[in-house]
Formats: C-alpha cells, structure tokens, sequence
C-alpha cells in the first residue's frame, strides 16, 4: 500500500494496515535484520573468544558476557527517551540514526584493536596443549579491555531495537484486531534471519582452531568486527531513505507528564502482573548450571562449525514454527502455549545433556540437536510474549511498554548469572574446574548430572505463575479495562528487579576482577591460598593429568 503522511494516529488503534514491505517502509527490514545479526554476533563469539581464546573458567565467562550484554536491561529509559525527546518531530527513526553511531563508535575501536597471544599453547597443528602450562597467562588481565566497547556495542544495538520495536507497535495498533500480530510474526522471521546469518557467519569464518574450531584459517575476532563496522555503515543511508514514521497529532508530552502518565500504566493491575511474570520467569528459566560450556567443549568435543551450522539449523526451524503459528496458531491460548514451550524445552535439553554427562554418547552431533529441536518452543516462548504487550501497549506510550516488560526480563538476567555462579560453586568437585572434565571420574559425573537435575527444576518452578497472565486477548483487554490499580503492586514491580540488578552488577564486577574472581562467595574456587602454594597445587595437577593421558593413550 502507500503510505501517506497524512494517515493520522487513531486513538482505538484501528485504522489503514501499513506493510513492511514497500520502499517507504523496508528499511525497517533491514534494520531488524542487522539489530539481530549483531546482538547474534555479541553473543555467539562469547564461546570461541572468552572460553578458548582467553582461556577463561566458564563462570568467569557467564560473568564476563552478563557484564557485556548489561545494556540490555536499558529498554525502560530508552523506550521513555524515545517517546519523551522527539528529534526534528520524530521519535523513532532518528534515535534509530543515534544507535547506528553508537555502534559504529565501538565496532570501530574493537576493530582497531591488536590481539594478544591465546592463552593456552598450540602444537604444530595449531589445537590447544590443555596439558601444558599457558603459554599467555597475562591475557586474563586484558580481559577487561574487550568488556567496554562490546557494552557500548551492545547499548547502539538496544537503543535501535527499542525504537525499531516501538515503531513496529505504532504499525501493529492499526492492524484490524482479527489480524494483529501479523507485523510483528513477519518481523520476529526477518530478525531470526538476522541471527541466523550472523550463526553462518561466525560457524564459516571463526572456525580456526584458535577459536575453538577446527580450520587452519579463519577471521580474527578483530576481522570480524572490522566487517560487522562496514555492514552498519551501509544501513545509515538505508535508514534515512527507507524508514518511515506515522506523525504524531497533537504536542509531545513533557517528561513530568509523561512519568505520570507512566506510573499510571504501571499501576494497572494487568500490565504490572504481567511484568512479574515476565522478570520472574526470566529468572528462573535462565538459573543454569555452570558446568554447560565446559560439557560441551570438554566431554561433547563440539566445534564452533557445528555449533554454528546448527545453530543456523535450530533458527531455520524456529521461522518455519513462526510462520506456522501466524497461520495456524494465533488465537491459541498464550498460556498453554507457555506450558508447552518450558516443558518441552527442558525435556529435550536433558536426553543429551545426560547421556554425554554419563559417557553413553559423547558426540557433538547428538548433543547439538537438541538446538534444533527446542529452537520451536523457544520461537514461541518469545513470541507470545510480545503479542501480549501489543495488547497491552497504550496509544503514545509504545516505547514505554516494549521497555517495562525488556528492562524487567533483561535485569533477570544479571541476577541469574550470579545466582548461578554462587549455588552451582558450591558443588564439590569444582563445576568450573578444567581438570575434574578431563580426568572424568564417576564421581564427577553424578555432580553435573546433579547440577542439571537442579537447572530444569528451577525452569520447571516457573510454571505456577501463568496463571498471572491472560489466556488471549479477549481477556487481555477485560483485564486491562477491569482490573482496578495497585500502587503498592507497581512499587514492587520497580524495586525487586532494581535491587536485583544492583546487587547482579556488583558481584559481576567483582567476578571479571583477577583479584576477586577467585572468591567462593562469586563462584570461585579460594583465594586462601598462597601464591607458592597455588603453583605447587597446578603443577600436580598437570603431571597428574598428563600421567593419565599416557595410561589412556
């Protein structure tokens, strides 16, 4: 259809359908598939560059990339800033502009960047000694060099998909309501396609036994920034040209006025219910055992080519689910669609997760299958929650609900870690210990099958709170227009997750410091040790672990 400037913003929502996919319109295509390619990309380096590269115990690497991805629980004031600070009249597509130089800014400075040695040494073929002494221990100590600009990258990457989103509200509120969600369905493909391509990517040309792999030649981390810095130059000029916003009738609210307006929202017993279940949910779904990255390189041998490939497999899989339910599935209740989603993710992880812990099958291809098959419930997990903030999202205020219910589920996270860093450190023997995975003793064996049975139990907890959000959006509304406010509720909504997140930073500050990530209380191992006592405990450790290699050899 044309879009024309003089469409107004009607107050019930209903009005012209606006597609995605004219000239007017596909740059917000185009920034949703690069918005998703780079968040991808963040996240999926994680595993060759701070657990191989760097050679990092893996609670330190959960620490490290919970403090990279920090700005993810940014989508509150940024979806405030959006809908406050309009930019020549507008309130998306020049805050989209802001991200991009936020992010070419950092991309910039980690391409620049000279990369030190690994820290474990390589033999003639190029694979790791994990037996011999590190040959680049100071690495560590620059560990906190990359933390920065991927932080600043990651903030240039949320504030555009906080005004991406709201912007995709604003075109999801004119949709006929037997139709709405279609918008969103179509651009929730556009983004897995993004991180699909960003998982091809990284399986291709991150391969290099440095990184975890298994080519000779590869990128660097340095090089692949250096392409990712090109990509988001080239989508500026796509974003001035190609993205279009609905005008606003009437004056901007001022930033008092719309703090109240604000607080009024969040008082409303149905918004505020479902953001508990949201910060909630996030937190226990994501409470997992620190011995995962460690049983997939260690005992499942998995390559980042195939972890990628199926990576690339699992997010194929999740579009098709995707476009499945738009058609089939819409009105489908949300809540049974959660129930199925949690338990069939956990059902499918534990089958390969304990039959590697045990030694029945250790083969990274049947470990990573289970990637594919949950990539289903996982589309509608997230899915689902999305359509019920579009019905509950207020007429201005697009920007504010995205951002309530990504700041709360986002600030689980941090919390998560942490908590998961101090119960799963308790286990005895260490979960984050390289030696116990490659000495491999019955014994060790049933702690991280134990450390499992705990994670999908916290996920399966979960489940006693979907009675906190609405079956569908017939009762959405009923609850939206019903339900009286709550100011104590909206209270409590605000401060659980803010203190959680206070205290989330703290402990992951002190996690990414060499001098307090030994800490017990942190997920470490001790620090009560003394320095000579420390080397004579590795020494012994390394000739134990290379008599071992000669008795199996």
């Amino acid at each position: 259809m044309k879009l024309e400037a003089e469409i107004p913003l009607r107050a019930d929502f209903e009005g012209e359908a606006i597609s995605i996919w004219t000239r007017q319109t596909i740059g917000i295509v185009f920034n949703g598939f690069l918005l998703s390619f780079l968040s991808a990309t963040c996240t999926g380096v994680a595993y060759g560059l701070f657990l191989g590269y760097m050679g990092l115990d893996s609670y330190v690497m959960s620490s490290i990339t919970a403090l990279m991805k920090l700005p993810d629980v940014l989508p509150l004031p940024y979806g405030m800033m959006t809908d406050c600070f309009p930019i020549r009249g507008q309130n998306r597509k020049p805050w989209l502009l802001v991200a991009w130089a936020i992010s070419a800014m950092a991309l910039l400075s980690l391409s620049l960047k000279p990369q030190p040695a690994p820290f474990y040494c390589q033999d003639e073929n190029g694979d790791y000694n994990w037996y011999a002494p590190p040959c680049n221990p100071e690495i560590h100590k620059q560990k906190t060099w990359y933390i920065f600009p991927l932080f600043l990258l990651t903030a240039g990457v949320q504030l555009g998909s906080v005004a991406g989103q709201a912007l995709l509200l604003e075109y999801s509120q004119r949709e006929p309501s037997d139709q709405r969600g279609r918008i969103k369905t179509e651009m929730t493909m556009v983004c897995t396609a993004g991180a699909l391509t960003a998982a091809f990517v990284i399986g291709i040309f991150m391969n290099s036994k440095a990184y975890l792999g298994s080519f000779d030649w590869g990128l660097s981390f340095s090089g692949l920034m250096t392409v990712c810095l090109l990509l988001v130059i080239l989508i500026i000029p796509v974003t001035v040209l190609c993205v279009w916003e609905p005008p606003k009738s009437g004056n901007t609210a001022s930033c008092r006025s719309h703090a109240k307006a604000s607080w009024d929202l969040v008082q409303n017993t149905a918004l505020s219910s479902l953001l508990f279940f949201g910060f909630f949910v996030q937190f226990l779904v994501s409470m997992t055992t620190t011995a995962g990255p460690m049983v997939r390189s260690q005992w499942a041998h998995v390559k980042v080519l195939q972890q990628q490939m199926f990576g690339v497999a699992g997010l194929g899989v999740m579009i098709a689910a995707t476009w499945i339910y738009k058609l089939f599935f819409l009105q489908v209740s949300w809540r049974k669609v959660i129930f199925l989603a949690i338990v069939a993710v956990n059902v499918v992880d534990a089958i390969p997760q304990f039959l590697t812990t045990f030694g029945v099958v250790r083969n990274q291809y049947f470990y990573l299958g289970d990637d594919i098959v949950s990539s289903i419930p996982n589309a509608m997990l997230q899915l689902v929650s999305n359509l019920m903030i579009i019905e509950l999202a207020e007429a201005g205020r697009e920007g504010l609900c995205f951002g309530l219910i990504g700041t709360l589920q986002q600030s689980a996270l941090p919390f998560a870690t942490v908590v998961s860093n101090q119960v799963y450190g308790l286990f005895t023997p260490k979960l984050s210990s390289l030696e116990n995975y490659v000495l491999d003793t019955p014994e060790f064996r049933s702690t991280v099958a134990w450390s499992y049975v705990l994670t999908y139990a916290t996920s399966f907890f979960a489940l006693g709170l979907l009675p906190m959000i609405p079956w569908q959006k017939a009762e959405a509304h009923r609850r939206k227009n019903e339900w009286k406010t709550n100011s104590f509720m909206a209270t409590l909504v605000l401060v659980i997750p803010a203190l959680c997140l206070l205290y989330g930073i703290i402990v992951l500050i002190l996690t990414s410091q060499p001098e307090t990530a030994c800490l017990r209380w942190v997920g470490g191992q001790g620090c009560e040790q003394d320095s000579d006592k420390l080397a004579v405990r590795n020494l012994m450790s390394i000739l134990s672990l290379a008599e071992c290699s000669r008795r199996f050899s």
